[in-house]
């Protein structure tokens, strides 16, 4: 379930990268899929739990996150 205390203005464009709270419920990820299609249904992101300042480097070259 959404605190909706939490929410904020979000302004998804394609491409985007949105870490979602670390105890965020899979069904909650879910719902925000759902949610994004509605208002923006062509836009392509990619939804993580954080932190992601916790991967390092070979953790996001396992996930196809490549960096130079």
């Amino acid at each position: 379930m959404i605190d909706l205390d939490e929410v904020r203005a979000l302004r998804v464009q394609d491409g985007d990268l949105l870490v979602v709270p670390h105890n965020t419920e899979t069904e909650g990820m879910h719902d925000l899929i759902e949610a994004l299609r509605h208002v923006q249904p062509d836009a392509r992101v990619i939804i993580i739990r954080g932190p992601v300042e916790h991967l390092d480097i070979d953790a996001m070259n396992q996930l196809g996150w490549y960096r130079a």
